[in-house]
This record gives structure tokens, sequence and C-alpha cells, in this order.
């Protein structure tokens, strides 16, 4: 069963093991690049707990003109932050996952499905497991994205196709959840332009390789770095070293130290975007395990 695996946050290796004849099957229909069927039917399936995600997954349906499901819990979290994260935690700590009142879907008629979910406790939110194990995905597409208050993106994309070993994972969107609520950012162009890459078969990007060397941080660098951590005290981020690129304004990469939630320390790079001067404060990007 499925829904015993990919709890651990740093043992996000997971197996599933099928038929050889099923694991054929999935190689001849997973499409390598959406591009190369455009009359693929498109499927927009999601998980919110705030409603933030499920404004990012309706924009992403309208867009796509695709068929929308919502999957909803028995019994929803609970409505404060502090409380939900304790129960997500007692989940984590039980290896439950939690009732579904649709967990099964019709996916038969669907080629290529874009699952959407909030990031809580480094990867997608555990209703996407009890999804994933309910439904046989063989021969799918499968577009993850996600929002986030503080990464998660890369994580919960890689954890997803080391279950569904027998769909083929694309790649992956995610925006903050301060952004999507942020009426001066254009999430739809965003979204879209996120889905032209889709259909050009676009692969993950490498962040670093575009980047200056690593270097010690400047001046201006820790005031951009604490500018855009303000609001993120909870994952005790200490900056080590920074890379950048001048775009319309200034990309950082830091290399972090992180001790959050009473885990032990780890090594994390967080992305952080710098406006051009007088066009706004610094913007937490992401953040991805190093």
């Amino acid at each position: 069963m499925k829904r015993f695996l990919g709890f651990a946050l740093s043992a996000i290796l997971l197996c599933a093991c099928n038929e050889q004849n099923a694991k054929e099957n999935a190689a001849k229909n997973s499409p390598a690049e959406i591009s190369q069927n455009e009359t693929s039917k498109n499927a927009v399936i999601y998980y919110s707990q705030t409603g933030t995600t499920k404004k990012v997954a309706e924009e992403f349906s309208k867009q796509l003109s695709a068929k929308i499901f919502e999957l909803k819990m028995v019994t929803p979290y609970p409505s404060t932050y502090d409380s939900t994260i304790a129960a997500v935690k007692r989940e984590r700590e039980s290896k439950t996952h939690p009732t579904l009142q649709n967990a099964k879907l019709n996916l038969t008629s669907f080629d290529t499905l874009y699952i959407g979910y909030p990031i809580m406790f480094g990867t997608f939110a555990p209703p996407i497991y009890t999804f994933l194990d309910s439904n046989n995905l063989s021969g799918k597409a499968i577009v993850p994205f996600c929002t986030y208050g503080s990464g998660g993106r890369l994580a919960s994309a890689h954890e997803i196709q080391e279950i569904e070993t027998n769909a083929n994972v694309l790649i992956a969107f995610g925006i903050s959840h301060k952004r999507a609520n942020n009426s001066a950012v254009n999430v739809a162009d965003e979204i879209k332009n996120f889905i032209d890459k889709v259909r050009a078969g676009a692969k993950e990007e490498i962040l670093v390789g575009a980047y200056s060397e690593e270097r010690a941080l400047t001046q201006d660098d820790s005031a951009a770095f604490i500018a855009a951590t303000k609001d993120y005290a909870y994952l005790n981020l200490k900056p080590l070293a920074v890379s950048s690129q001048v775009v319309a304004g200034t990309n950082y990469l830091f290399k972090c130290t992180m001790q959050a939630f009473g885990a032990p320390e780890t090594l994390v790079s967080v992305k952080i975007f710098a406006p051009l001067p007088n066009q706004g404060e610094p913007q937490f990007i992401e953040m991805m395990k190093n």
C-alpha cells in the first residue's frame, strides 16, 4: 500500500512494484512531451486547506479548459496553523493518512493530470497520499503544482515520481502563499508561462549554473535576506554564503543552515528575488534541500 510510504522528510525515496507488462504499457503511453500530443485531455486535481491552492487550481483549469476535481477530507484539518501542524505530525508519526470523501476518481479519459497541493512538512499535504494510494495513474503524465510558505516544490515532485513509477512526472510549478495572494503579482501570467513550458517539453532548470560563484555575504546581500525572510523566523535560517544573478533586479541563491520544528540542523538553499530600487521589497521565492 502506498499509504505507508513517504512520511520521513529526509527519506523520500519510495518504491512501487508492478508487473512487467504494466511497466511496458506505461512506457509506451507516457508522453515525453505534451507538445507531441496536443489533443491530450487534461484534468486538474487538487487539495486546498486555506483556499490558496484552490485559487491556483482554478486558474490552471481555466487556462487548460480542463475538468477540475477538488479532493475533500471527511474530517478537515483544524482552521489554525498550529493545530494543523499538530494534526499532520500525528498522522506522520502513526503512518496514517486522512480519509477523503472522493479518494477514487474516474480518470480513464484523461492523459495529463495537473495535481495541486499545499506543502506541509516539506512535501505534499497528506490528502495527496490518500489520492495516490487510491488511483492507478500508470501511463499518465503528471504535472505537480504547489503553494508553500518556504518551498518544497522539487522535493514533492520527486516524491510523486518515486511513488508513481509507472507515470511520467513532468516539471513542477510552485508559488508562495504570499505571492499567490498578492494583487500586484500576475499569477495568471506565471501559470500561462509555465503551461507553455510544459507543452514545449521543458525540463527542470539547474538554477546554480546561471548564478555567480558563491561568496561571503555583503551588507546588501544580508539586507535582502533579512527583508525576504522576516516572516519565516520559525525556520531558524542562517545564511552561510550566496550566489547571485542580475536580471531586472537580482536573483539570490543563499546557502543556509535550517533548524525548524525541532528537527536536526540541515543545509538548504533559499531563492530570493530583489526587484529594482523603488519597485518593491525582496521576495522569498523558494527553499530547496541541499
